[in-house]
């Protein structure tokens, strides 16, 4: 194992590893949706060599690029080269664009990253009055948008009922830039309406989420 990642990465690996692990023993399977990005790499690198019944495991992504799976931008891409690999490699991946939203839900585990602009999956702050995104209330589904982010392409989504759909929600801040905006939001839980996605994700109350640090 690379050294220089930071240990907290085996803390966060080792929770979501029990996580599955107990939902195998509970129900036969497991189900682990992920960020992409370069906060959750070294999380990867870490839970890559858990020893659990990964063939039971079910892995899918929170959002994607809409690129060709090879593309360097493609969430797929990086998943298989980081994750599915080691032991994790028995695992079985849905691509986004194949899960059935009635089918995995809730998920087991959903680890998710921020973006410096306060963004979660491909949920952007020029979004926040889309209810279809972010309205606990709306059905859970996969969202087909725009050109958004940088690099500027279209995406797919879930949304924020699908995403809180789960039996434990992990929020990766990684540097800190992101741990100040999540200072800034937090002391601004009560303000109405919130700046940030991520702002809207920590005052929803369908989920608890735990903040998960890194240098």
């Amino acid at each position: 194992m690379d050294n220089s990642i930071d240990p907290n990465c085996q803390k966060i690996a080792s929770a979501i590893a029990r996580q599955l692990g107990d939902a195998i023993v509970l129900h036969g399977r497991a189900s682990l949706v992920v960020c992409g990005g370069s906060s959750p790499l070294g999380v990867f690198a870490w839970l890559a060599q858990a020893d659990i019944n990964w063939a039971a495991v079910t892995i899918t992504l929170a959002d994607d690029r809409q690129v060709a799976a090879d593309s360097p931008h493609s969430n797929i891409r990086l998943v298989r080269e980081n994750l599915l690999i080691d032991k994790a490699a028995k695992a079985e991946f849905m691509p986004l664009c194949d899960v059935p939203a009635d089918k995995l839900m809730p998920f087991d585990v959903v680890l998710l990253g921020m973006g410096p602009d306060g963004h979660i999956a491909s949920l952007f702050p020029d979004m926040m009055d889309n209810a279809d995104a972010f309205s606990l209330r709306a059905p859970p589904q996969i969202l087909s948008l725009g050109a958004k982010g940088d690099p500027l392409l279209a995406r797919i989504s879930m949304n924020l009922s699908m995403l809180t759909n789960c039996h434990a929600l992990l929020l990766l801040v990684k540097g800190a830039h992101k741990k100040a905006l999540i200072q800034e939001v937090r002391a601004e839980a009560a303000a109405a309406p919130q700046r940030y996605p991520v702002g809207i994700l920590l005052a929803q109350s369908k989920k608890t989420v735990q903040l998960c640090y890194l240098d």
